[in-house]
């Protein structure tokens, strides 16, 4: 076993063991031979990270382990650690086992990983800096010939020097460009922050840059982008944060799982950062369902969706006298229900003052009359609601108008007023979500609108995906 004070290759000293796994391990040594103005363990301290050759390891284990070291060989940037040294350790000096050591410079600092497990968080500014950083970095490995892929972008490879500057480390896992041609790969990455094309062995510039987005989004939640709900392959987080709209369609950019619709390079990235404008690429087209009765009219300034009446059926009326019976026959269930409670509840008081048996006796049913009324309201509203649908559906008219930052709501029943009028502010709308059974949901810090419950699911997923490519656009040309 390695022990502290030992010195390896009669140049590093080892002081304090950081880390150890699975025939791994990682020190914190100093370099002996370092200039005399850095004498001291502050002054010069080093990172020793070994591998142990045994019938445990695995052969793919040493290539990526020396992969990096040949990488960190090659590399100078500021925010990367520099190679020092790479050399092997025999059995005798190694307690027995022999060992494969990397040497490169200590970062004074904590990783990202350590600040969030301290209970830390960031806030948006810390973000787009740490953001920044990054892509600097990304920059300068991409543009390489040939490109240098990390991989493995995560919060606990990414340093937040005493400097307050961030730091890239640990490049195991970094891509071969003569492997990544093959038929064979090696998996590597990290669940949550990996993309999809890189579980495939197919890791290009922007699967970093999928990797950046995962992380960002687990420095403003809190929480691992592995334990927040996706939908379609999309991490799904505006619900958790509050930021600007377009730093969070960039990272929403930075994390689509199509490679098509993600930033492609680093330097592209940092640009729609800069400048508050994220790629314009068009949604999904969805077309407009044929027969559809929903008029849309749009403009770089003004969004108006409008969906008139339906022409009464015979299946639709007999569904509103369906509707309408179920509606008035339950009322009268309901009042006798509420007088028994009523009188229940009179009776139970008055028991109570003979004895508690028959208390106990009279208070059983009338919970039960309790919780069926609660029962029998909560399916009046319901078929209430319902029958309020189906009647603007046939006799009723919504519309919904987007103009500058404002939006509203409106509804018409029977040609007279507004029975419906609902605004709100565009800057606001975090989300927009199409649920066929509900409609289109617009979604801001502190309210929920409604539209369109009564479309069938095509109109609503259309009409979802047209609001919300309109929406994104203006914010952007707010921004």
């Amino acid at each position: 076993m390695l022990q502290a004070q030992q010195i390896l290759q009669g140049r590093y000293q080892l002081h304090r063991q950081l880390g150890h796994n699975a025939g791994r391990q990682t020190w914190l040594a100093k370099d002996l031979n370092a200039p005399s103005s850095e004498a001291s363990l502050n002054a010069a301290p080093v990172i020793v990270k070994l591998l142990a050759f045994s019938p445990q390891m695995q052969w793919e284990e040493l290539k990526l382990f020396e992969r990096e070291a040949q990488v960190l060989k090659q590399l100078n940037h500021v925010k990367i650690p520099q190679y020092r040294d790479y050399f092997s350790i025999d059995k005798e000096m190694g307690a027995g086992l022999h060992w494969f050591a990397l040497v490169h410079d200590y970062i004074p600092g904590s990783s990202l990983q350590q600040i969030l497990d301290r209970g830390e968080r960031f806030t948006e500014s810390q973000v787009r800096s740490i953001a920044t950083g990054i892509l600097e970095i990304l920059i300068y490995l991409h543009e390489l010939n040939p490109p240098v892929l990390h991989r493995d972008i995560k919060p606990s490879n990414l340093i937040w020097g005493k400097d307050k500057q961030i730091y890239l480390v640990d490049f195991g896992a970094v891509q071969d460009p003569v492997a990544a041609e093959g038929v064979t790969f090696t998996v590597v990455g990290s669940a949550g922050y990996a993309p999809l094309e890189q579980f495939w062995g197919r890791a290009v510039p922007a699967s970093d840059l999928y990797a950046l987005g995962a992380t960002l989004i687990h420095l403003l939640t809190g929480t691992a982008p592995a334990d927040l709900p996706q939908n379609n392959l999309r991490i799904q987080f505006r619900d958790r944060v509050s930021l600007n709209s377009t730093f969070i369609s960039w990272i929403e950019t930075l994390t689509q799982p199509d490679l098509n619709r993600r930033f492609s390079t680093a330097s592209q990235a940092l640009e729609a950062l800069k400048t508050g404008k994220s790629l314009h690429l068009p949604l999904p087209t969805i077309p407009q369902p044929a027969g559809s009765r929903v008029k849309l009219s749009k403009s770089s300034l003004h969004l108006g969706v409008q969906i008139p009446k339906s022409a009464l059926s015979f299946y639709g009326l007999i569904k509103i006298l369906f509707q309408l019976i179920l509606t008035v026959g339950f009322l009268p269930f309901q009042l006798l229900l509420g007088f028994l409670v009523f009188f229940g509840l009179i009776s139970l008081f008055a028991s109570g003052l003979f004895s508690i048996t028959l208390s106990c006796l009279v208070a059983l049913p009338i919970l039960f009359a309790v919780k069926v009324w609660i029962d029998t309201t909560q399916e009046i509203a319901n078929l209430q609601n319902d029958f309020n649908t189906t009647l603007l559906t046939y006799w009723g008219q919504q519309e919904l108008d987007f103009y500058k930052n404002q939006f509203k709501i409106e509804e018409q029943l029977f040609g007279f007023g507004k029975n419906r009028s609902e605004r709100g502010k565009i800057s606001e709308i975090k989300k927009i979500t199409a649920i066929p059974s509900q409609g289109v949901i617009i979604e801001t810090q502190n309210e929920q609108y409604l539209f369109g419950k009564h479309l069938s699911k095509p109109e609503v997923l259309w009409l979802a995906q047209e609001v919300e490519e309109w929406v994104q656009q203006a914010k952007e040309r707010q921004a």
